[in-house]
C-alpha cells in the first residue's frame, strides 16, 4: 500500500492527532540521495570563467583583478590557500571639514588601509592620537568588499602609494606602504612609489609651534548661550596648554616619614607622584610583608598640595580666589633629595627619585648631582635564624624524629621519589672483615649491601662450618650514621681498602663483586674511586714527580701487573691511591681480564707522551698544574663545558667497551637484530633511531641511559647521522674510512 499523505500515515499507524505524535511528509520519503552540483550537468554547476594563478612570494605573475575572474564562485582554492594570512596595508588620509572654526577649515585624519588577498576584503582604521579631540579613533570601515563608485569592488590595483581612492563618499590619499607590500607590488610588477609628507593642517602647526600661546586661548565657547562667558580666561588657557603638553607625565620620588619619637612611632616609607599636567600630588605608602597594616596604601589623594604658611595678600580666602596665585601650591621646583615637603601635617623627606625624574631635573633645572641618602636606600637584610634539628636520640629512624620535629602534624615520612626513578633496586655489594684485633674474629667474613634508593645498609655473616659463630643477620637494612661525616652512609663513601667504622665496629672493606664494579665505573660521576680519568691523571702526576720515586719502584718490578703487588708499592710510599682505584685503571688497560700486562706496558700506557720524574714539584701541585692546563683561557661556561665533554667522553667509552664485549660474544645476534632494523627502515640505513631500539629493546647489554645517549652521539656524529648497514659494521669492527668507530671511541677518555 502506497502512503501518500499524513492523514493515511495517521491511520496506517495508529497515531493519536496529538501535539507531538503527528507525522510530516519527510516519513513518506523513500529516496534520500543528494544531487551534487560539481559536474559540468546541471543549472547548480559552478561556473568559473578562469582560475587565479598563486600569488605567493614564489610565483608571482601578474594576474587580472580577482573579483573579474571569478563567476559565482569567490576565488580559487589554490590562491585562497597561498594567500590566507597575506594583508597588504597602505597608510593615507584624508581631509574632514570642520564647521565653525576660526581657526581652521579642514583637519587632516591620517587612516591605515588594510587589504586582505585572501578573499579581496578591506577595511580602515584611524589610529588613536592623544588630545586629538576626536574620540571616533579606531575602525572607521569594517573588513569586506568595498564597491566603487565606477563599479565593481576594490582591488589591490586600485591602491598605490600617491593615488586616490573613493568609496562611500569619502577620497583617501595614500602616502606610503609597508615593506612586505612593496614587495608585493613589485612582484606583481606594480612598482611602488616612493613615501610622501602628509600635509599638516593650521591645528596641528598651531599646536607644535614652540612658545606661542595656545589657540584654544582664542576659541569662542558655545557652552552657554545667554552669553556670560564667552572666553577662557589667562588662567584657564595657561592650565589648558600645561595639560596638553604634559599629559602623563609624572615624577616619582620616594620619601620617608620619621615618626619614631612618637611613641609606638616608627619610620614608615611613601612614594609620591607629582603630576606635571595639573602640579598635582598623590602620596602612597609602600606595603612591606608582615608590617601589621591593612593594605591600603593611599595616605593622600592625587589634589594640589598647599604650602604650609602661606598667607595669601588681603589675608585669609576661601575657594579659587587665590589659586593660581605663584608660590602658594607645591611644584616640581620644591621637590629635591633631602628637601622636606609637609603633607597634611606629616614632613616627608624625599631620600631618592626614578630615572625620568632625574633626567627632567638635569634637564629643566640644571641639576645634574645625584645624591640619594643611603640610610633609606640601602636595604635592610633580615636575619634568617637557621633552625637546627637536635640530636638523634636512638629511639625510631632518623627521619621519622625529624618530621615530628618539623611539624607539630605527625606524618610518616616521605620518600624520595627521584632517587627510586633513577636507581630503583640497585644494590652494590662488598666484602668486610672485623679490624678489631681480636683472633677469633679475623676468619669471619661480611657481606655489605648499599641499597641507593633509599641510602640504607646491611651487613649479612655467611655462615662457616666448625667455626664456632652462628652467621646470619649482623645488621638489618637500615640508615646508619659515618662518625665521620655525621651523616648516613652512602653508597659512595665505600672503597675497596678502607678502613670504616660501623655502630663502632670496625671493619675493612676487602673486595666487591663484577656487578658492583661495573656499575661504579658506568656511574663514575658518583663513585670518584671507580672515575678512570681521575685517577690516571692522579697517577700520571705521582710519575712525573721527582718526590715520589713511584716510576723506578715500578720499572724495576718484573713480570706481569699484580694488583695486591702494586697495592703495595703505593702504599709504601704513601701516596693516596685505593685498591678500587688501581683495580680500575687495571680493568681499564687489561681489558680481557687475562691479567698479561706488564710494568712497562702499564707505564708507557700511562705516561703516553710525558716524560717521568720530570718535575720538581710536588705530584700534588703537578696534578693542580694539569687541571688548571686543561682549562686554561677558558670562561666558567667553557670549563664546564670541558668537563661535560670529558664526562661524556668516558661515558661513551665505557658504553663502547661493553657493547664491543657483546659484539664478540653474539656476534650473530648482533648481525641479525641490526639487519632486520635497517630492512624495515624507509631509507634501508640505519641512524639513531634504529640503533636505540635495538641497542634498548632487542639486546640487554646493561647500559643506562646516559651511556647510550653519549655512546649514539659518538656513533652518528654530525655528517654521518644515517648509514648503510655494510658502513655500521665497519664502524663496530674498527675498518671503517670514519674517525668514530668504536675502537676509537673507546680509547678517548
Amino acid at each position: 500500500m502506497s502512503l501518500r499523505t499524513a492523514s493515511e500515515m495517521q491511520k496506517a499507524f495508529k497515531l493519536p492527532m496529538l501535539p507531538g505524535t503527528t507525522c510530516g511528509e519527510e516519513l513518506l520519503r523513500r529516496n534520500f540521495r543528494k544531487t551534487q552540483a560539481l559536474s559540468g550537468t546541471g543549472e547548480a554547476s559552478l561556473k568559473v570563467a578562469a582560475v587565479p594563478m598563486d600569488f605567493d612570494s614564489t610565483n608571482v605573475v601578474s594576474s587580472p583583478k580577482m573579483g573579474s575572474t571569478v563567476g559565482t564562485a569567490s576565488a580559487s582554492m589554490s590562491a585562497t590557500h597561498t594567500l590566507d594570512q597575506r594583508v597588504l596595508r597602505f597608510y593615507g588620509y584624508f581631509m574632514e571639514d570642520v564647521a565653525e572654526s576660526a581657526l581652521e577649515r579642514t583637519r587632516v585624519r591620517k587612516v591605515t588601509i588594510c587589504y586582505f588577498l585572501e578573499d579581496g576584503t578591506m577595511s580602515v582604521a584611524e589610529p588613536k592620537q592623544d588630545n586629538s579631540g576626536i574620540t571616533t579613533g579606531g575602525s572607521m570601515v569594517k573588513r569586506h568588499q568595498v564597491p566603487l563608485q565606477t563599479g565593481g569592488m576594490v582591488s589591490y590595483q586600485d591602491l598605490s602609494v600617491g593615488a586616490s581612492v573613493t568609496f562611500y563618499g569619502r577620497t583617501y590619499h595614500i602616502v606610503d606602504c609597508d615593506n612586505f607590500t612593496r614587495e608585493f607590488m613589485k612582484a606583481m610588477g606594480l612598482e611602488q612609489a616612493p613615501a610622501f609628507p602628509v600635509p599638516v593642517d593650521n591645528y596641528t602647526s598651531g599646536r607644535k609651534k614652540p612658545g606661542k600661546a595656545h589657540a584654544v586661548e582664542s576659541v569662542s565657547t558655545t557652552m552657554n548661550a545667554q552669553g556670560m562667558k564667552v572666553k577662557l580666561s589667562p588662567a584657564e588657557v595657561s592650565a589648558t596648554k600645561q595639560f596638553l603638553e604634559k599629559d602623563r607625565q609624572v615624577l616619582r620620588c620616594h620619601a620617608v616619614w620619621d615618626d619614631s619619637k612618637a611613641l609606638y612611632g616608627e619610620v614608615r616609607k611613601f612614594t609620591l607622584y607629582y603630576f606635571l599636567a595639573d602640579d598635582a600630588i598623590e602620596v602612597t605608602e609602600k606595603d612591606e610583608a608582615n608590617s601589621g597594616r591593612d593594605p591600603f596604601p593611599s595616605f593622600c589623594r592625587r589634589q594640589k598640595i598647599r604650602k604650609p604658611g602661606f598667607m595669601p595678600p588681603g589675608g585669609v580666602s576661601f575657594g579659587a580666589k587665590d589659586s593660581f596665585v605663584p608660590g602658594s601650591y607645591y611644584t616640581d621646583a620644591d621637590i629635591r633629595i633631602g628637601a622636606t615637603l609637609t603633607i597634611t601635617g606629616r614632613n616627608f623627606l624625599v631620600y631618592d627619585y626614578d630615572e625620568f625624574t632625574r633626567k627632567l631635573f638635569r634637564e629643566k633645572f640644571g641639576l645634574m648631582e645625584y645624591n640619594p641618602i643611603e640610610k633609606y636606600t640601602k636595604k635592610t637584610e633580615k636575619v634568617v635564624v637557621k633552625r637546627e634539628p637536635p640530636p638523634y636520640n636512638g629511639f625510631g629512624s632518623e627521619e621519622d624524629s625529624l618530621s615530628s620535629w618539623r611539624s607539630l602534624d605527625l606524618r610518616p615520612p616521605r620518600k624520595v621519589d627521584s632517587m627510586y626513578t633513577k636507581h630503583g633496586d640497585a644494590q652494590i655489594k662488598f666484602s668486610l672483615r672485623l679490624d678489631n684485633g681480636i683472633a677469633n674474629d679475623e676468619n669471619r667474613r661480611f657481606v655489605l649491601t648499599c641499597f641507593l634508593a633509599d641510602k640504607t645498609i646491611a651487613i649479612f655473616e655467611p655462615p662457616q662450618r666448625n667455626s664456632g659463630i652462628v652467621g646470619g643477620k649482623f645488621l638489618q637494612k637500615t640508615s646508619v650514621r659515618n662518625p665521620d661525616s655525621g651523616k648516613p652512609f652512602e653508597a659512595s663513601d665505600f672503597y675497596i681498602g678502607q678502613k670504616v667504622s660501623i655502630n663502632k665496629y670496625p671493619f675493612i672493606v676487602l673486595a666487591t663483586d663484577e656487578r658492583s664494579m661495573s656499575f661504579m665505573e658506568h656511574n663514575s660521576s658518583e663513585f670518584a674511586h671507580s672515575n678512570i680519568n681521575a685517577v690516571v691523571h692522579k697517577i700520571q702526576a705521582m710519575l712525573i714527580s721527582k718526590r715520589t720515586g713511584l716510576f723506578g719502584a715500578l720499572s724495576g718490578l718484573p713480570g706481569t701487573v699484580n694488583h695486591e703487588e702494586l697495592a703495595g708499592v703505593f702504599a709504601r710510599l704513601g701516596l693516596p691511591v685505593s685498591e678500587q682505584g688501581i683495580l680500575t685503571v687495571l680493568r681499564y688497560f687489561d681489558r680481557n681480564g687475562e691479567y698479561r700486562l706488564t710494568y712497562p706496558e702499564l707505564l708507557q700506557r700511562l705516561l703516553s707522551d710525558d716524560t717521568p720524574e720530570s718535575d720538581d714539584r710536588d705530584w700534588a701541585d703537578v696534578h693542580a698544574a694539569m687541571t688548571n692546563a686543561a682549562t686554561e683561557g677558558l670562561s666558567v661556561a667553557d670549563k664546564v663545558d670541558t668537563v661535560h665533554r670529558a664526562v661524556e667522553n668516558t661515558t661513551a667509552a665505557y658504553a663502547a667497551r661493553a657493547f664491543l664485549q657483546a659484539y664478540q660474544a653474539r656476534r650473530h645476534r648482533f648481525h641479525t637484530e641490526f639487519k632486520f632494523a635497517t630492512d624495515y627502515a624507509v631509507d634501508n640505513k640505519i641512524g639513531e633511531k634504529e640503533f636505540r631500539v635495538v641497542v634498548t629493546d632487542k639486546l640487554d647489554l646493561g647500559l643506562t641511559q646516559p651511556q647510550i645517549d653519549a655512546l649514539v652521539t659518538k656513533t652518528f656524529p654530525p655528517g654521518a647521522r644515517r648509514v648503510t648497514y655494510e658502513e655500521f659494521l665497519r664502524i663496530i669492527n674498527g675498518s671503517s674510512n670514519f674517525e668514530h668507530n668504536l675502537e676509537q671511541t673507546m680509547k678517548r677518555r
